[in-house]
């Protein structure tokens, strides 16, 4: 996970894992973050004000002194007493043509304070998981190589790329829709809990708890019930599969650091382990595709989720550069 010297707060704080130690958001790089600060002693201080910029609670103590504030408020007065003295226009004066001018200007205005709102984007690497609590209050576990977007005063409305799994706050009082935005579809709730998936150019929901509505891009609406799992292509444009699961950990393992197969095959199970950690997988034959696999296996340390996988179906795993090589024993 360290790959380079850090000497600089900036050095930390360009670091996603340490900002994850940092707000105690994912357990891999709080164990880690905890056992190198311990190794490195001499560095506490540093990381101590790079957390603390991180949680938003550390100041850089510069006050600005006694004269350079009476002189500012000298100007300020200055520029009131201005104000009180110009002659007040009178509405009589405005014509049509200056009021339309006054309304495009202000339409114009609010578009762009619209288009210009900043945009919260979370994006995780390979390998890596990232819990976010959002301001609404819901939660959101997002999977590796993947990306949630929002608009910083608007977090009841996200966009994802990849996989996320959503336990979205009820708001009771304004009763207030929360929506997950793909290429293929939109997910409309009030609140519940459910996993989005849209790594395979089509986008795969299923309902744990609650109730929401796909609206698919081709205008039609399905209504979902707990256990409900839907598979959409907007490119298709067709559903592509429509089931019942009754074991929801099939679907949502992965958000608490593990792969579950059940009766899965093992080229179905590696196309699991390529999205996660981005390694491009290659069978020397074609029985080894075919061995089934059930247990479940790491996601977040890529050496111990290959041995796992090595001694459960007695294959052989041999990573070179950026590719998996799998053989029969």
């Amino acid at each position: 996970m360290i790959k380079k010297e850090y000497n600089t707060i900036n050095d930390f704080l360009d670091d996603a894992s340490f900002k994850n130690w940092a707000l105690q958001k994912n357990a891999t790089d709080i164990n880690f973050w905890d056992f190198w600060i311990a190794k490195n002693a001499d560095r506490k201080e540093i990381v101590k004000k790079a957390k603390d910029l991180v949680i938003g609670i550390y100041f850089d103590k510069k006050f600005v002194d006694n004269e350079k504030v009476t002189l500012e408020w000298k100007k300020l007065e200055s520029k009131i007493k201005a104000k009180k003295r110009a002659p007040k226009k009178s509405i009589r004066n405005f014509k049509p043509l200056n009021i339309a001018a006054s309304l495009l200007f202000l339409i114009t205005l609010g578009y762009y304070f619209m288009d210009n709102t900043p945009m919260v984007t979370h994006k995780t690497n390979y390998g890596e998981i990232l819990n976010i609590k959002l301001q609404d209050g819901s939660d959101v576990t997002l999977n590796s190589n993947s990306t949630l977007s929002y608009y910083k005063d608007d977090s009841r409305k996200v966009w994802l790329t990849g996989e996320a799994f959503f336990q979205v706050d009820k708001k009771i009082v304004s009763n207030a829709k929360f929506w997950v935005l793909t290429n293929d579809l939109s997910v409309e709730v009030y609140g519940t809990s459910f996993n989005v998936n849209t790594t395979e150019e089509k986008t795969d929901v299923f309902l744990e708890e609650g109730n929401i509505w796909l609206k698919l891009k081709n205008g039609d609406d399905k209504k979902m019930i707990p256990g409900n799992y839907i598979s959409y292509s907007a490119d298709k444009n067709k559903i592509l599969e429509e089931i019942n699961i009754f074991n929801p950990t099939i679907k949502t393992s992965w958000k608490d650091g593990s792969l579950l197969f059940e009766n899965l095959s093992l080229e179905k199970a590696m196309e699991k382990i390529e999205r996660s950690y981005g390694y491009s997988i290659i069978f020397k034959d074609d029985k080894s595709k075919e061995i089934l696999i059930t247990g479940a296996v790491p996601i977040t340390n890529i050496d111990i989720c290959l041995k796992a996988i090595e001694k459960s179906v007695e294959v052989v795993i041999t990573k070179k550069d950026n590719k998996l090589f799998i053989s029969k024993k």
